[in-house]
């Protein structure tokens, strides 16, 4: 066993992304301490402690005050999977542009000065053991699973997801990326978009109508349109994004029992559409949360992509297919 420990970083204010892009950094870091034989923890505490919702099977815990006493033998370092520019810190090294490869090489390198390597990442593994390295990290809280049991039992169990990532299109869910700015559809084209995307919905069923179907989507406007119909399944509440300073119990369990409910799913839709006004074109999130969830249980994941604008797709080393905008 080596000396080195790395440590996940999620302790303060600056970019992490999603609950998916937090996973893929946290698989990602326990993977290469496996390969290597670094002791691995993880410091999530904003905008919730991780613990509580997620135990310890494998003993990742480490305190704040463990790092601050051996700030002197550590080095934080930060690289993550984006094209927008993040914010730089003067006691952060950046790699953003690092493979799983490459991410191995700088963390041996480093093992070699220091003791801890602080990682700020949501770099992606393209292992197919997720599944594994989860269920060595983690069980779920009993107040977790008590949630997510509940609904289960609600839906009698046997059902398929439909996901729907609207960000700000309709004006009820807080994207609430500092860097960048979510566009939200005027009020007439928001009534015409969710109907649209109602009627793939119709589509989802007809293909599967002896099954309920959860919807689950970070609008409340179009959750609501959905529940009108008797085949449709939601958790209700508003949903907050999970890139922010402070989170509350209620919205964390949330966002947490519809990942682990799309985990269930026997087979998840996720669900893409665009519209274009004046010139501007609008589409939804080709999300990784509905795919993450579905390494869980080996879930079947079908992309609808039904979005109009020039786009072409290309397959990833992952295996995925997602679509490239071409030049205009």
């Amino acid at each position: 066993m080596s000396n080195t420990t790395i440590v996940y970083m999620a302790n303060d204010a600056r970019p992490k992304g999603g609950w998916a892009d937090r996973l893929y950094g946290i698989t990602t870091l326990y993977k290469i301490c496996k390969l290597y034989g670094f002791r691995f923890k993880i410091n999530f505490t904003v905008p919730f402690d991780l613990s509580a919702y997620l135990h310890p099977r494998y003993d990742w815990k480490i305190s704040e005050d463990e790092i601050t006493r051996n700030k002197a033998k550590s080095v934080s370092i930060s690289s993550f999977a984006t094209g927008i520019a993040l914010p730089m810190y003067a006691d952060t090294l950046q790699h953003h542009d690092l493979d799983f490869k490459e991410l191995c090489v700088v963390a041996e390198k480093l093992s070699k000065n220091y003791e801890y390597i602080l990682f700020h990442t949501n770099k992606k593994y393209f292992g197919d053991d997720h599944r594994i390295l989860f269920n060595e990290l983690f069980d779920l809280s009993p107040e977790l699973q008590n949630a997510i049991d509940f609904h289960r039992n609600k839906i009698n169990n046997g059902y398929i997801t439909a996901v729907f990532r609207f960000q700000s299109l309709l004006g009820d869910f807080d994207e609430n990326k500092t860097h960048s700015i979510f566009p939200t559809l005027p009020v007439e084209l928001q009534k015409i978009f969710i109907q649209r995307n109602i009627n793939h919905l119709l589509k989802i069923h007809k293909s599967n109508s002896v099954k309920k179907i959860l919807v689950c989507s970070d609008s409340e406007k179009f959750r609501d349109a959905a529940a009108m119909y008797d085949f449709v399944y939601t958790v209700g509440g508003k949903r907050r994004h999970m890139d922010v300073p402070y989170m509350e119990e209620h919205d964390v369990e949330l966002s947490l029992v519809d990942f682990f409910m799309i985990s269930y799913s026997d087979i998840i839709y996720l669900v893409l559409d665009g519209i274009k006004d004046n010139g501007t074109k609008y589409e939804t999130y080709n999300s990784g949360f509905p795919r993450w969830a579905s390494r869980l249980k080996n879930s079947k994941v079908i992309l609808e992509d039904y979005r109009p604008f020039g786009t072409k797709v290309k397959k990833y080393k992952d295996g995925l297919m997602r679509r490239l905008r071409l030049p205009a």
